[in-house]
C-alpha cells in the first residue's frame, strides 16, 4: 500500500479521528518500535568492541575534566561538584540527542513512510526509545559516582521514575513538533541544534543555581530545561526535586501535547509527501 493510498483510505475520516487512530496504533505496536530502536543502536555501533559504552567513556572523561576545572572556577568542592556535573550532563545528553534526532525522525524513515501502513507516531516512539537505551548506558557514570560516594544513594532515587515519565512525555510532544516542522522546512534542524548549544550554557548544568546573582535568577526560572533536568538529576543525587518542577513539567505536557496534536492532525497526511 502506498502513502497515497493510505491518505486516500483515511480521507473518509476526519483529521482528528485519523490522528487519534495513528496515536493508538503507534502505542499498540510497541514491540515494533522497541525492536526498531534497539536495531538502530546495534547498527550505530556495529563492529565496535565497546558499542554504546564509547559514549559512556567519553561522558566520564568529559565529566572528570570539566568537573575538576569548573570546581576550581566556581570554588566548589570536587567531591560534591563532580556528581552534580555528571548527573546534569547525563540528563542533558538524553534531552539534547532526543530533540536533535527528533528533527530528522521522519526524514530518516523516508522508505517506511512512502510504503505506508505504519503509523507516524511509531517513528517518534522509536526515536525516544533509541535515545533512552543510549542514555541508560550513560548511567554507568553515576554508578561509579555511587561507588565513590555511597552517601548519594537514598530512597529519593525512586523519584527517578515519575521524573523520567514526565520528562519523556514532554520529549514526545517536542519531537512530534520539531519532527513535523523540520520535515517541512529543511533549514530548521541547524537552527534547533544551535538553540540547544545555547541552552547547554545557560542551563544549570555546569553551575549550580545558587551561584547565580539574584538579578539573573530569572534566566533559570524562565528556562524550561531547568525543570527537565531537576526532576531527574535531584533523585540521582539523593534529593527530592522541587514541587515547582513537577508542576511546570505537568503543565508543559498538557499544553505542549495539545499543540502537538493540533499540528499533527493538520499535517499528518502531508508528511509522506515532504520527505
Amino acid at each position: 500500500m502506498t502513502a497515497l493510498t493510505t491518505v486516500q483510505f483515511g480521507a473518509g475520516r476526519s483529521s482528528t479521528q485519523a490522528a487519534l487512530a495513528d496515536l493508538r496504533d503507534g502505542l499498540r505496536k510497541w514491540r515494533l518500535w522497541m525492536s526498531l530502536g534497539w536495531l538502530d543502536v546495534k547498527q550505530r555501533y556495529r563492529r565496535a568492541v565497546l558499542g554504546p559504552f564509547w559514549i559512556t567513556i567519553s561522558m566520564l572523561v568529559l565529566v572528570v575534566a570539566l568537573g575538576v576545572l569548573y570546581a576550581g572556577i566556581f570554588r566548589q568542592e570536587v567531591r560534591s561538584f563532580l556528581p552534580y556535573l555528571a548527573a546534569g550532563f547525563i540528563v542533558w545528553s538524553f534531552i539534547s540527542t532526543t530533540i536533535t534526532d527528533g528533527t530528522i525522525t521522519f526524514v530518516q524513515a523516508e522508505g517506511l513512510l512512502k510504503q505506508g501502513g505504519i503509523p507516524l507516531t511509531l517513528h517518534i516512539f522509536r526515536t525516544i526509545f533509541r535515545n533512552f537505551v543510549i542514555g541508560a548506558h550513560n548511567l554507568t557514570v553515576m554508578l561509579l559516582m555511587y561507588l565513590w560516594q555511597p552517601s548519594l544513594l537514598s530512597w529519593h532515587l525512586l523519584l527517578l521514575i515519575p521524573g523520567l515519565i514526565l520528562m519523556t512525555a514532554n520529549l514526545i510532544w517536542i519531537s512530534a513538533i520539531v519532527g513535523t516542522l523540520c520535515t517541512r522546512f529543511r533549514d530548521l534542524p541547524p537552527i534547533v541544534a544551535n538553540l540547544l548549544q545555547i541552552f547547554v550554557f545557560i542551563s544549570p548544568i555546569m553551575y549550580k543555581p545558587t551561584s547565580v546573582p539574584p538579578d539573573l535568577e530569572f534566566v533559570i526560572h524562565l528556562n524550561p530545561f531547568y525543570y527537565f533536568i531537576d526532576v531527574v538529576r535531584s533523585p540521582l543525587l539523593g534529593a527530592a526535586p522541587s514541587s515547582t518542577s513537577y508542576a511546570v513539567l505537568l503543565a508543559l505536557a498538557v499544553v505542549g501535547s495539545t499543540m502537538a496534536f493540533y499540528l499533527f492532525q493538520r499535517t499528518r497526511a502531508r508528511v509522506a509527501y515532504w520527505v
